[in-house]
């Protein structure tokens, strides 16, 4: 049976061709493949719902892909002949997700010895002080990284990467996460200067190793750089004078003191941010954020500076370490509580924002971490458009990278629905025009296990009658689902708190709050709940409080 626009070809039986069938079968991805053996060209994504970030949706169009290039995009779109077809019908294109700093491509770290690392003594006494703002992240990139795979699985097509050792730990590199070879993943290089207060990671001994040594130390360094730059200008304009001494890294701080490179500096707290601030004013830099982890508290002095943020999504969590049944401190606990928020806040304060990784362990948590941003306040297009069209700009590659249009890079995603939805599935990106088919153990959000119970998840608003000692009590529930993962919050007479340790096994759900009823102290109540549809039954074992049976039902809302 043909497929009309689709080139002829000759019938055989093969093992590609019973793929083929079974892709077929499926409704994604239609014939031909190359008949030359080596990978398609051309692309067509048909009857999908585009998202273009840099215009309006397309409810139905296609989008053409020619020699990693995006030749066209729109509804009515012709699919030329050469074309390999991906019938996308109910299913959601975007661009490609860009991750604003991430350690994706980044050599393995060496393993843990039990003896520390002796201080290497190939190092130069600018590299002992952690001093190489000359390296660059395309110079010690691993294109073999199991990284980059994995970010690519979560819809991740394009990240920036820099070292991550010493003060003045070097530049960053922007790159795509597909090629087989370093020369076919650098986008742009170099992109950022960055500097690193604090992280002496495998410098050895010696000055600086406190906080106030290693400022002193960054901002003698930059004085020496501007002094070096302006040796060197003198001598460039006046025959006679004597040569300043060449520095390797001074040079290298050159474009950052004369603004031809914007510097990076880590903040998390109020005060840090104050303290980069304030570094940058002092130094005439151009300056980016980094983290941010509070900078929603300071929205508005960021947007009258003009400082874009890297905003990482790592969020805080529950240190392990301690005693689960333990109360935690109160600022901790503010903090973990907050941390969602400060995206809505810098959003509404009309700072310009990139969401980055933060060298997370597992690349899924970078999206649906962007998700709870979401659900604490921000605009679901605010939100997409920080994962692609805001980065590029940031990182001046808006015209090849960041939205669906005629002749930019194709970087794209295929999707089962919302990329904000838990039960979202990547099946399909493309990386420079290149794609990989993404398996179902591998895509963005890991699902639950399905059972007759929870085939619909748990995600929304439930409703608990608690059968408590002093009798009836109503509790509800807004529960997120991330896989096997619930978070959300309880709410009861005596407030509203976060649930933790949340899981869901079969239709087994258990999570844990923090109560503190009419001020007696706080206690851990551990829930329990076999779930039935759209109703649930379980217990909440508040431990001296004593065992409570309840029932509950989904809201009808939902």
């Amino acid at each position: 049976m043909m497929i009309p626009g689709m080139p002829r070809r000759k019938s055989s039986f093969s093992p590609a061709a019973v793929i083929a069938a079974i892709s077929l079968a499926a409704g994604l991805i239609l014939a031909p493949e190359s008949v030359d053996g080596r990978e398609p060209r051309v692309y067509a994504v048909i009857n999908a719902r585009i998202i273009t970030v840099s215009g309006q949706p397309i409810e139905s169009g296609s989008v053409i892909v020619r020699n990693g290039v995006i030749e066209s995009v729109g509804a009515g779109v012709p699919v030329p002949a050469d074309a390999r077809v991906i019938d996308a019908k109910g299913m959601t294109l975007y661009p490609g997700l860009i991750d604003a700093l991430s350690d994706a491509g980044l050599e393995e770290p060496a393993p843990a010895t039990a003896q520390p690392a002796a201080p290497q003594p190939n190092l130069t006494a600018d590299e002992r002080q952690g001093l190489t703002p000359y390296l660059q992240a395309a110079d010690i990139l691993n294109p073999g990284n199991r990284k980059i795979e994995a970010a690519r699985a979560a819809g991740v097509t394009t990240a920036l990467v820099c070292p991550r050792r010493g003060f003045f730990q070097g530049q960053s590199s922007l790159i795509n996460l597909g090629g087989n070879k370093l020369g076919e993943m650098v986008v742009k290089t170099p992109v950022f200067m960055h500097i690193g207060l604090g992280d002496r990671r495998g410098l050895g001994p010696g000055y600086p190793g406190s906080l106030m040594g290693a400022l002193a130390f960054v901002k003698q360094t930059l004085l020496d750089a501007q002094n070096y730059e302006t040796a060197w200008g003198i001598y460039s304009a006046s025959p006679g004078v004597p040569r300043p001494e060449y520095s390797r890294a001074l040079q290298s701080l050159v474009p950052a003191v004369k603004q031809q490179i914007a510097v990076v500096l880590p903040g998390d707290t109020p005060a840090q941010i104050q303290r980069a601030l304030d570094l940058a004013a002092g130094y005439k830099l151009r300056m980016i954020l980094s983290g941010g982890a509070e900078a929603g508290k300071i929205a508005p002095l960021l947007k009258e500076a003009n400082v874009p943020v890297l905003l990482s999504v790592r969020f805080p969590e529950r240190d392990r370490d301690i005693d689960p049944h333990g109360e935690e401190e109160l600022s901790a606990l503010r903090r973990r509580v907050e941390a969602p928020s400060h995206a809505a806040a810098l959003s509404n304060a009309g700072v310009r924002f990139a969401f980055q990784s933060d060298a997370m362990a597992d690349p899924r948590d970078f999206v649906r971490n962007v998700a709870r941003t979401v659900e604490a306040g921000l605009d679901r297009a605010a939100a997409l458009r920080s994962l692609t069209l805001t980065p590029a700009e940031i990182f001046g590659v808006a015209d090849r990278i960041g939205s669906i249009e005629k002749g930019k890079c194709a970087n794209l995603i295929l999707a089962t629905g919302d990329i904000f939805d838990v039960r979202t599935r990547v099946r399909v990106v493309f990386v420079d025009g290149r794609m990989f088919e993404i398996p179902e153990s591998q895509s963005a959000h890991p699902g639950p296990t399905q059972t007759a119970e929870t085939a619909g998840g748990v995600a929304g608003t439930w409703v608990l009658r608690v059968n408590s000692p002093q009798g009836p009590l109503e509790v509800t529930l807004k529960l997120q689902q991330f896989g096997i993962d619930i978070a959300g919050t309880l709410s009861s007479p005596f407030g509203t708190v976060d649930i933790s340790e949340g899981t869901l096994s079969g239709a087994e759900l258990k999570f844990k709050a923090n109560i503190n009823p009419s001020g007696t102290g706080n206690f851990i109540v551990s829930f329990t709940a076999i779930l039935q549809g759209a109703a649930m039954k379980g217990s909440a074992d508040a431990g001296i409080m004593g065992r409570m049976d309840f029932t509950g039902s989904r809201s009808p809302n939902d």
